[in-house]
């Protein structure tokens, strides 16, 4: 416990010291870590979403361990599977598309991963913007930071889970768009009360 809280003090201080900057917000269409109890999302569905996720990194592993497992990094929510990641080809990024499409229960597959070449300096800065991003949401007491869950892929933040409202939605990329370093924001975060979401 006490651990947990010094963790999100220092997280808390990183957010305080982070710059401002201005990033491009592009809107799409979607886990989250933290008590399943309090989650938009049901017990059940929490339950499902980690079952796709581990069924769709062990199929990577088996793949390729090299190409794809380490390479790619899978988020679900209520059924949709987000892929992100750096791979060689467009073959391998087919291939993730394509195991994912093939795991029970998977309802949607957003494919943002891209083809190219990843260094330690990018992975150091996609690193301090997913910390910072998490951070400025566990030290706003009006965002609900466990329906939320991101990850960073060259600059690019990527957010996903359900908003309240769209007052949430709004200031939860106000704290993402004032990070410094992130050049576009992915977002696809869905409103509670969405009629397109799936009960």
């Amino acid at each position: 416990m006490i651990q947990k809280i010094k963790i999100k003090y220092v997280l808390a201080i990183i957010a305080i010291l982070t710059l401002t900057s201005c990033a491009q917000v592009i809107v799409g269409g979607t886990a989250s870590s933290g008590l399943v109890l309090v989650q938009e999302r049901s017990t059940k569905q929490a339950a499902i979403d980690i079952l796709i996720k581990a069924k769709i990194e062990e199929s990577m592993f088996s793949n390729s361990y090299e190409k794809l497992f380490s390479k790619v990094k899978v988020i679900v929510y209520e059924g949709k599977v987000l892929l992100v990641g750096t791979v060689e080809n467009q073959d391998t990024s087919i291939k993730a598309e394509e195991l994912s499409w093939q795991t029970k229960n998977v309802k949607e597959v957003a494919n943002y991963i891209s083809v190219g070449k990843n260094d330690i300096v990018d992975y150091l800065k996609d690193t301090r913007i997913s910390l910072e991003f998490r951070a400025k949401l566990l030290t706003d007491q009006e965002i609900s930071e466990v329906n939320f869950s991101s990850t960073t892929e060259n600059r690019i933040l990527y957010i996903v889970g359900i908003a309240q409202n769209e007052k949430e939605i709004s200031q939860v990329l106000d704290h993402a768009s004032n990070i410094a370093g992130v050049k576009k924001i992915i977002n696809l975060i869905i409103e509670k009360n969405d009629p397109k979401r799936e009960k």
